[in-house]
């Protein structure tokens, strides 16, 4: 019910219209006297201060509420002088009911004819309002803060797919503004070869409002490009209302780098176990042959006898040292090997396997020549021994029908020289810093075969040595195999592949 005080007939029919338009928008009205005395108080003021109209009208404002006098001497005054004024954001505090809040209030002047006879405000309790709106603030503040330390990159885009925000995080790892991000900004980042499959699946999330997730590159701040997951979302507000998407990035570049790797190392494995069913089989056939034909035959010549047995043994022992190599392997990568070191002299130990290798480079139709001198030192004589087996081994057969030419020699600072030159195939520059990698190979395994682990080998041993292993080459003449070696090495230990 509308409180008035004394007021001129049209003035009281005019504010009880004003009155019922700002009471069913749920706000309040008060109304005062050229003396600053209230002669109006409605029922929302009532509710709002815990005072009825009785008690306030006929009585000044400023001492009912103290907290007003400021108003009073200023936007109260003015208005009587036919200004309009607003307050907005006010506090207010009345000790007498308890009351406290805050409120918004919009001042108008009444006349009667040209004069001023009354001061009209229309207020507005903004308490709940104001409540509300410290809790959102409160809200973004915490999912602010939380975003800024995620260590994930975060992002959220409104209805109309535009991006509206991005985290620290995510400001950090592009070198960016939030501004140069806003918008569609943030696409100057991703990598042009990524750009279109990423806004293609971007859009399309957006028209069905659905779950995404994918990959691209985007640049960081120090140029690099980098791998990102990216998983987005659709979110409602409470109502149901689509408001846009909210995502996420993970850097997923050394997740791909591992992947890419693992794909390497199960295609090189699988090449490996073909290429060692293949060698494994091989001298297999001829033993297989060879003892069917003893069997069949039984020859009684023993010249015969004797050639065949010779060629069996030829099979067996390249059949033991493929197997021996594969279990080089297996010791190697488990750091199953020991160096057992004592004194020996490297070029007794060339010349007794160049020995060895006599009648295979003859078949070869591979000369083996040896410059050398003593050249003794404390190393481990089976390793050496194997060293110098592979790079010979290797020298006949990729360079056939040419010499194969072997030095040993001291250098001067307590190290000694292993060089093995061919003059075959030689092998390509971009092929030479992988030849000494596991299971590489620079040729097909039909014209050469072999498993691809002697280099490896070979250089696993000499740096178990505190050695170095090198190679110099062109294609189509030939290669030159360097290993140096400390005549005492520092340490005798598990050689760890």
């Amino acid at each position: 019910m509308m409180r008035t005080g004394a007021l001129p007939p049209q003035q009281m029919l005019t504010l009880q219209a004003i009155d019922r338009v700002v009471g069913a928008a749920g706000d309040a009205m008060i109304a005062f006297d050229r003396d600053l005395r209230y002669v109006h108080f409605s029922a929302g003021m009532e509710r709002l201060t815990g005072m009825t109209a009785a008690e306030v009208l006929g009585r000044k404002i400023y001492e009912l509420f103290p907290f007003l006098r400021e108003d009073c001497e200023r936007l109260h005054a003015a208005v009587l002088r036919g200004e309009t004024h607003s307050a907005e954001g006010r506090s207010y505090d009345i000790p007498e009911t308890g009351r406290r809040g805050t409120y918004d209030a919009y001042y108008s002047p009444l006349f009667d004819g040209d004069t001023v006879v009354a001061g009209v405000g229309v207020v507005r309790d903004t308490t709940e309002l104001k409540r509300v709106r410290q809790e959102l603030q409160e809200t973004e503040n915490r999912f602010r803060n939380m975003a800024d330390v995620a260590p994930v990159l975060l992002w959220m885009a409104g209805t109309d797919s535009l991006c509206t925000f991005f985290n620290q995080t995510w400001l950090d790892f592009t070198g960016r503004t939030l501004e140069e991000e806003w918008g569609v900004g943030w696409v100057e980042g991703v990598h042009f070869e990524d750009l279109q499959r990423c806004m293609d699946v971007y859009q399309a999330a957006f028209g069905r409002r659905e779950r995404f997730e994918m990959e691209y590159r985007i640049r960081r701040s120090d140029g690099q490009w980098r791998w990102v997951l990216d998983r987005g979302t659709p979110r409602y507000t409470p109502d149901g209302t689509f408001a846009g998407f909210i995502g996420s990035c993970a850097d997923i570049t050394e997740h791909k780098r591992l992947e890419a790797e693992l794909r390497q190392a199960v295609q090189a494995r699988d090449e490996f176990l073909s290429i060692a069913a293949h060698e494994l089989r091989t001298p297999l056939t001829p033993i297989q042959l060879g003892v069917q034909y003893l069997l069949r035959s039984e020859p009684r010549d023993p010249k015969v006898l004797t050639q065949k047995l010779h060629k069996l043994d030829e099979h067996v022992h390249r059949q033991a040292q493929l197997v021996e190599k594969l279990l080089d392997v297996s010791r190697l990568a488990a750091g199953g090997l020991q160096l057992e070191l004592s004194e020996h002299d490297l070029d007794e130990i060339v010349r007794a396997m160049l020995q060895q290798f006599a009648d295979e480079a003859r078949r070869a139709e591979c000369e083996l020549l040896l410059t050398s001198v003593p050249a003794r030192g404390r190393w481990d004589r089976g390793r050496l021994e194997q060293i110098a087996s592979n790079l010979i081994a290797n020298a006949i057969k990729y360079g056939k029908g040419a010499p194969v030419e072997v030095t040993v020699e001291p250098l001067g600072d307590a190290r000694v020289r292993l060089a093995v030159r061919d003059h075959g195939i030689g092998i390509a520059v971009e092929d030479q810093p992988r030849v000494f990698e596991r299971f590489a190979r620079a040729v097909s395994v039909r014209h050469f075969p072999g498993f691809g682990l002697g280099l490896w080998i070979t250089r696993t041993l000499v740096e178990a040595m505190n050695g170095t292993v090198v190679v110099e080459s062109r294609p189509g003449e030939g290669a030159l195999f360097c290993v140096e070696l400390p005549c005492s090495p520092s340490l005798a230990g598990v050689i760890s592949g």
